[in-house]
């Protein structure tokens, strides 16, 4: 029963208790069913619509006691209500259920003098149908029927109130965007689904599965012994790997990344289980392709340095705590002339020391601040080339690596443009590298992105060129002046004869598609001279430089012969 008081004593016209009369009078002009109870709970009036809502005649009941009449009623609290208001004379209203006709009613009752109770009710079963059904739809899946996030954190801390010991187990799907993408949300919902009764059948009886997010899904279990949990994350990648047919002669299989964390080992409130498995889970995903990991207690240091470095980003700290740029010289390999300039962002962070770029940029993105980051760095390399500019009159191409984030965001062109005006920097001075992500290769918005820079005279290179996904299909779909060969090959050159192999290809394709070549990680004298004599001119690595602070890299490089 829910009840909360009222106004006050009913009242008559002159500020005096209402007699039975008035009462009824008054209520007789109401729309609703109402009776009156005498001092003992008797009846003493009950009109028609009462009647018919109670199921009994109404003139059988005036006389009657209503406890006797309606045992079921005490049950719901009525009885202790009407007493109460006896003793206190003021009005409450209740919601109980009345079994005998399967009705929730809404009671309102005051005392009218002499001990005796009006009271008027009203059907509100629809309304208490409508708000199961949205408390239900509150806890549940649309997509799925199952239990949502707000339903899972619940689950886990009434386990954490009852201190069982239990894990969790948080599933994602890898490039479920990449189905989205290219056959529409239609598929990727029917895909969810058909998953989520795939992951249903590798459950035991205990355990209870929620969909958390577009392509999460989040397990709650006492399995927690490693073997058993390895067992069955086993079977879940099968699941997952097992392609599903979207429609006629589609069909679409991922694979997943899965983090666990367990109670108590792992935290102690329902917030600190979750962000250990969000943790573990990303961990696996760096590894791709159907992995998990356990959290363990080395990934509470990183989420620990992840937290600073995330803070100095959204502070904008990173700008004066040690980030920065340097400069890696691309040079000819015949003659050792300056051919191009490759900037790479650095951060000598004065409370963790030296960041690794693996470390720092993803978590850049993953924060939203990646286009912070990538606009300082520009600023700091283009206020370098007008220096030099000013100095010597010019410099090579300029090279940065721009993230799919910043190329698939509309406005990257104007931002780049309005960057090069202001610091002077000519657009042919400037070179784009964009790395073999899939991600972007679909992406309409990055190809015009391109075209536009390419247009104003910008170059476009592709970064670890040979490795990752489809090399091939970015000369088909992209604008492209340079190829940069990945130094996996070029640490293969007289040891591994496909790498060898590779090379020649690669330099072959890069002459018929007329692209420029560079090779990456270059570190010895046999290292150049293959390349030299395949006929890839272009090198960068450590046999002839390591990455300069922007001073040195000058006093180095810029007071000799340029080739601009």
């Amino acid at each position: 029963m829910r009840k909360h008081g009222n106004e006050g004593p009913g009242q008559g016209p002159a500020g005096g208790p209402l007699d039975e009369q008035d009462a009824v009078r008054i209520m007789s002009g109401l729309a609703g069913a109402f009776y009156v109870l005498d001092g003992e709970s008797n009846f003493v009036y009950i009109n028609e619509m009462a009647s018919r809502i109670l199921g009994r005649e109404g003139e059988s009941l005036v006389g009657k006691n209503a406890w006797t009449e309606f045992p079921e009623v005490v049950s719901e609290g009525l009885k202790e209500m009407y007493d109460r208001i006896r003793k206190t004379g003021i009005a409450e209203t209740a919601e109980i259920y009345y079994q005998p006709a399967g009705l929730w009613l809404q009671v309102d009752a005051q005392e009218i003098g002499g001990g005796r109770i009006a009271v008027l009710f009203r059907d509100i079963s629809r309304y208490k149908e409508a708000e199961a059904r949205l408390e239900v739809l509150a806890f549940r899946d649309d997509l799925t029927g199952l239990p949502n996030r707000r339903s899972a954190i619940e689950m886990i801390e009434e386990n954490i109130q009852a201190g069982k010991p239990f894990s969790v187990v948080l599933f994602d799907i890898d490039s479920f965007r990449q189905l989205n993408d290219l056959h529409g949300h239609e598929a990727g919902d029917h895909y969810i689904r058909k998953i989520a009764d795939r992951l249903l059948g590798t459950m035991q009886e205990e355990d209870v599965i929620t969909r958390v997010g577009g392509d999460e899904f989040l397990f709650l279990t006492k399995r927690r012994d490693p073997d058993d949990l390895h067992q069955w994350v086993r079977e879940m990648f099968r699941q997952t790997e097992t392609s599903v047919r979207i429609s006629g002669n589609v069909s679409f299989s991922a694979s997943a990344s899965i983090g666990i964390s367990r109670f108590p080992e792992d935290g102690t409130t329902s917030a600190e289980i979750l962000s250990m498995a969000d943790t573990a889970m990303h961990e696996s995903k760096m590894k791709r392709g159907s992995c998990y990991l356990l959290f363990h207690d080395e990934m509470k240091t990183r989420i620990e340095r992840k937290r600073v470095i995330e803070d100095d980003l959204f502070s904008g700290d990173f700008m004066k705590k040690g980030f920065h740029c340097v400069l890696q010289p691309q040079l000819d390999g015949t003659n050792g002339r300056l051919i191009g300039i490759e900037t790479l962002s650095r951060w000598n962070h004065p409370e963790l020391g030296a960041l690794s770029p693996y470390e720092f940029i993803p978590i850049a993105e993953e924060s939203g601040k990646i286009r912070e980051m990538t606009i300082h760095l520009l600023n700091l390399v283009f206020s370098e080339g007008k220096r030099w500019t000013d100095k010597y009159g010019g410099f090579p191409r300029l090279a940065v690596n721009v993230t799919s984030h910043l190329l698939d965001d509309k406005a990257f062109y104007g931002t780049v443009m309005r960057m090069l005006r202001k610091w002077k920097i000519p657009p042919d001075r400037f070179e784009i590298e964009i790395t073999e992500w899939k991600e972007i290769l679909n992406s309409d918005l990055v190809l015009s992105n391109l075209r536009k820079c390419r247009s104003q005279g910008i170059s476009v290179a592709i970064d670890d060129f040979g490795t990752g996904f489809s090399g091939l299909s970015y000369l088909t779909n992209f604008p492209v002046d340079k190829i940069k060969i990945d130094r996996f090959f070029v640490a293969g050159i007289g040891m591994i004869s496909k790498s060898e192999a590779i090379l020649k290809s690669i330099v072959s394709l890069a002459e018929g598609l007329g692209c420029e070549l560079i090779a990456e990680g270059v570190e010895t004298e046999e290292q150049l001279q293959f390349l030299l004599e395949i006929g890839c001119r272009g090198i960068q690595g450590y046999y002839f430089d390591a990455p300069l602070p922007p001073q040195q890299f000058e006093e180095k490089y810029m007071n000799t012969s340029l080739s601009c």
